[in-house]
């Protein structure tokens, strides 16, 4: 049974290996160079104690590889497009999984190697990606927050695989089709990540609230993830509008000397921020990651007991 899943796919992976052989020697070649490039940087700043713009001065005609870099964020769905919803939609439409299943091949063994196999090859796959991204942005790293690209780096994009390709396979099973599978797939998929993205991933852990003085950046500790800033004045009331608070301190003068900042925090101004500190990325990855896992779980299951009991 092995060898029939690795006859019927072995396209997909020679492919999906060239496409990832392609992309590493474009990170290794790349990232090596961005390497170098900050850790000199880096050096020269801290002789010279001026390190406080060099995030300003790296990087800045590395765009077109920051936003291929950034692209790998649809992979996990390409995995679910053409690895997980033809798997069953494809033998399901052409009914070839009957002959399967005549040739002294249990249904529970057919199912299990081809989408066991399906799984494994999302999750290598997946982990081979995110590792060399994570590699490879170790000065943006450095530069910004790790959550500025927590979807494409640490363990979430492995996740990610397992679930579309799951989902791609339980669409599958149901829908029988291969094209009805791969747009109910790209709707389901994006409604579940979407959300999840923007609206809870914030309140995985509860956000903290702090104070400073708008003599300092305002943005939180180095590293964190601000959700959100105000401004609170002498009173304690909060108010979103900063340069008409005290109309003084936005004259011409103030606004071209870059001291409205000073003005405010002079007439008791402060600045109010939400954030998610640096050192919960990890604990975040993992949250997030379990979400998606058990996710990819029960809609394997789901597939599972459909596809067993509906051909019975």
């Amino acid at each position: 049974m092995n060898l029939l899943v690795w006859r019927l796919h072995r396209n997909q992976v020679r492919f999906a290996a060239l496409a990832l052989a392609v992309l590493a020697v474009i990170l290794l070649v790349t990232g090596s160079v961005m390497a170098h490039d900050y850790d000199r940087a880096l050096a020269d700043c801290r002789a010279s104690q001026s390190c406080a713009d060099l995030g300003s001065q790296l990087f800045r005609g590395d765009g077109m590889i920051i936003d291929l870099v950034n692209l790998t964020v649809v992979v996990p769905l390409l995995f679910g497009l053409f690895w997980g919803a033809p798997l069953l939609a494809k033998e399901l439409e052409d009914g070839t999984h009957n002959l399967v299943w005549t040739q002294s091949v249990p249904r529970r063994r057919w199912f299990t190697s081809t989408v066991g196999w399906a799984l494994a090859a999302a999750a290598l796959w997946g982990g081979a990606m995110a590792a060399l991204v994570s590699w490879w942005r170790y000065p943006e790293n450095a530069l910004d927050s790790r959550f500025a690209a927590f979807d494409i780096q640490g363990i979430v994009p492995v996740a990610y695989a397992l679930f579309a390709v799951a989902l791609g396979i339980a669409i599958g099973s149901v829908a029988r089709r291969v094209l009805p599978a791969l747009a109910v797939t790209i709707a389901t998929f994006l409604a579940v990540r979407v959300p999840i993205a923007v609206y809870l991933r914030p309140h995985f852990l509860t956000p903290v609230r702090a104070t400073t003085s708008l003599a300092s950046s305002g943005l939180g500790p180095p590293g964190s993830w601000l959700l959100s800033q105000s401004l609170v004045g002498p009173g304690g009331a909060t108010t979103g509008n900063l340069f008409s608070v005290t109309p003084v301190c936005t004259t011409t003068g103030f606004a071209s000397k870059g001291l409205i900042g000073s003005c405010l925090a002079h007439h008791g101004y402060r600045m109010t921020v939400t954030y998610q500190p640096a050192v919960r990325f990890w604990a975040f990855q993992g949250i997030e990651a379990g979400i998606f896992v058990i996710l990819a779980a029960l809609l394997v299951v789901f597939a599972f007991r459909w596809t067993l009991h509906r051909d019975a």
